[in-house]
Order: C-alpha cells, then sequence, then structure tokens
C-alpha cells in the first residue's frame, strides 16, 4: 500500500503550515567553474552553496538553471509538518523534486514497512556515486519524485530514500532548445530529512550525449 493511501504523504493531507516558497534563478549569484577539464561541460559552483532548512509547518523551495539561458530546469521544495493524526503525533520531513520545462530525474522505488505489516512505494531520485553514467540508457526517467521522506508517523519511523544522510549526485535531464542535454547536481540532505544543500551542477552542451556524474 502506498504511503498516500494512509494519508502519510504531507503533500497529501491538510496544511496546516504557512507556505514560505520562494523560488530564484541562481546564476546571479554564482559563477561558471574556469577549470573545466572538458569544454563540452559547463559546470557552475553554487558559492556559497545554497541550503534549505525545514523548520515547523514550513514549505521552502528554490529553482535552478543548469545551463544558464535564463529558464528554470528544476524546483527544489523541502518541507516539515508537525501535527496529531486520530491522536497519534507525526513529525515528518519531505523533500520533493520537480521538473520545469521538460526537465526529468533518475529515480528508483523505495520501500517503507512498517511494524503493522503494512509497507508503501514511492519513486525518490536516485542518489548517484561520483563517476555514474547519465544518459537515455539509465532507468528510470521521471518528471517528479521525492528527495527523500523522514520523520515519525504515528510512532512508527519513516525513513524513505538513498538520499538521506548523503552527499550525493542527482542525474538529470534538461531541454534546451528542443534537444535533450544531460546534466548533474551535487547535493547533501541531512540523515533527517530536515535541511538539503545543494553545491555544484554541470550539462553536457551536446545533445543526447552521457556524462558522468561529478564530471566537468
Amino acid at each position: 500500500m502506498k504511503l498516500e493511501n494512509k494519508k502519510l504523504l504531507p503533500s497529501k493531507i491538510a496544511k496546516y503550515s504557512l507556505m514560505a516558497g520562494t523560488a530564484l534563478t541562481l546564476l546571479n549569484s554564482c559563477g561558471k567553474d574556469e577549470d573545466n577539464d572538458n569544454p563540452d561541460i559547463d559546470a557552475i559552483d553554487l558559492n556559497p552553496d545554497v541550503s534549505l532548512t525545514a523548520t515547523t509547518n514550513n514549505d521552502l523551495s528554490q529553482s535552478f538553471d543548469i545551463n544558464g539561458d535564463g529558464i528554470n530546469d528544476i524546483k527544489l521544495d523541502i518541507e516539515n509538518y508537525t501535527y496529531s493524526y486520530y491522536g497519534s503525533s507525526s513529525n515528518v520531513n519531505s523533500s520533493y523534486l520537480t521538473g520545469l520545462n521538460g526537465s526529468r530525474f533518475l529515480s528508483q522505488e523505495s520501500t517503507q514497512t512498517f511494524g503493522g505489516g503494512y509497507s508503501f512505494t514511492e519513486q525518490t531520485a536516485s542518489a548517484l556515486s561520483d563517476g555514474s553514467v547519465i544518459s537515455a540508457s539509465q532507468v528510470t526517467w521521471i518528471d517528479s519524485s521525492y528527495l527523500a521522506i523522514s520523520g515519525t508517523y504515528g510512532g512508527e519511523n519513516v525513513n524513505l530514500g538513498p538520499f538521506l544522510g548523503q552527499d550525493k549526485y542527482l542525474g538529470v535531464s534538461i531541454q534546451v532548445a528542443g534537444n535533450t542535454h544531460y546534466a548533474w547536481i551535487q547535493m547533501s540532505l541531512s540523515a533527517n530529512g530536515s535541511n538539503v544543500v545543494v553545491k555544484k551542477m554541470a550539462y553536457h552542451k551536446t545533445p543526447n550525449t552521457a556524462i558522468n556524474a561529478g564530471e566537468e
């Protein structure tokens, strides 16, 4: 059984928080990495890193323009819901990725099993290691997915998604002038899912050409 059917997903339940979303293009405050080894790859080092922290019953969002054409490619949301549901207290941190203007992410199915014998499965972003290939041959590509879900729901621990407690790479495909380009974003997520830090991103300037995570 999926989590949403149990009304556990923060995005599916009534929102008790005041939304505090932001959506900014970040290239105005950071520059291209001039030390790229591959002239066919454009890398952007976010300096300072972009850090989003979910506070109690709050939602934050940030959009990113990976190739610097003035069109945002992805949106990252992080939120916390602390609430009572049928007499049980819950505190859940979740982060969610949305592809903008045709962008997609490498993802995988993640399953959480509870002590009561039920479980749920959601698509979560794949946490890629340095050097992992990002191309059309990888599966599964999707236009929206969870980065992670973590916390406590009704006395049960929830820990979903391979990015939790990791500093890894997100595989992305973006659309540029009607062509598909492959890209990566380096980010870290705290073990409890409350803080995400976006550090660096890069894309291959040649359409339909594979890029390795961390390659620049």
